[in-house]
């Protein structure tokens, strides 16, 4: 491994060594899947705040979504709070009615990170929603890296009115 030595202000050289080959990946690019979406159970008791999130998506998106496990390549399994049947809509849900905690920030990361990858991956035309009740609005802070990256990566950010019954797109609700 090779050091650099630089006076303070300059900058650092440019080459780095590398010890092999870096593969030719197209980073834009997934390797051919085989992708299995199956109907799963709802872990969401029925008159849940989930459970409303649930229906009140459905209802504005236009398609019937109910939870799904999607297995890739016959091994890596993992599920979805809501699918549409024809595989075009996928959202996740963060409801939190008490105060907002770093395990809600950490569950919306999650849920982001599992979007991408659903369109990134496996599903490039898949309209995406992360469903989040006011208190979870505090992870959305204007000029946030999570704000942004919803942006960037086409996630819509709805906010669930539990009294109205109500979604409202992030950037226009008062949070």
């Amino acid at each position: 491994m090779r050091a650099w030595t630089v006076a303070a202000g300059e900058p650092l050289p440019l080459e780095t060594p590398a010890k092999r080959p870096r593969p030719t990946l197209n980073p834009m690019t997934a390797p051919p899947r085989t992708i299995a979406v199956e109907p799963a159970r709802s872990r969401f008791p029925a008159g849940s705040t989930e459970d409303a999130m649930l229906a009140a998506l459905s209802t504005q998106l236009g398609t019937v979504l109910a939870p799904a496990t999607i297995t890739v390549d016959q091994t890596t399994r993992f599920e979805v709070e809501g699918a549409a049947p024809d595989h075009t809509t996928f959202v996740q849900l963060v409801g939190n009615t008490g105060e907002f905690k770093s395990a809600h920030r950490n569950r919306v990361t999650a849920n982001l990170f599992k979007l991408a990858w659903i369109k990134r991956a496996l599903f490039p035309e898949a309209r995406l929603a992360l469903c989040i009740t006011p208190t979870v609005a505090k992870a959305f802070a204007a000029g946030g890296w999570t704000t942004v990256a919803t942006h960037d990566l086409g996630v819509e950010v709805l906010l669930f009115d539990a009294d109205a019954g109500t979604l409202t797109p992030l950037g226009d609700a008062s949070a």
